[in-house]
C-alpha cells in the first residue's frame, strides 16, 4: 500500500513539473489580461459609448 501512495505521489509531482509555464508564456498571459481589463474599464466608464457601438434591438412581433 505504501509504494501505490508513493507512485501515486511521484506522478503528481512529475505532473506538476510539466505543467509549469515558461516566462514568455506568463508575460505574454499577463498581457491578454492587461487588453481585456483596460477594454472592460473603457466600456464601464463610458456606458453610453458602450451602448451606442452595440446592435439595434430586434423588432418586435409582427402585430396586424
Amino acid at each position: 500500500m505504501k509504494k501505490k501512495i508513493e507512485e501515486i505521489a511521484s506522478e503528481k509531482l512529475t505532473d506538476l513539473n510539466a505543467a509549469k509555464m515558461t516566462r514568455k508564456q506568463a508575460i505574454r498571459k499577463s498581457g491578454y489580461i492587461a487588453v481585456s481589463a483596460a477594454t472592460m474599464m473603457i466600456l464601464l466608464g463610458n456606458p453610453n459609448k458602450a451602448q451606442a457601438a452595440s446592435f439595434p434591438a430586434p423588432p418586435g412581433p409582427w402585430v396586424p
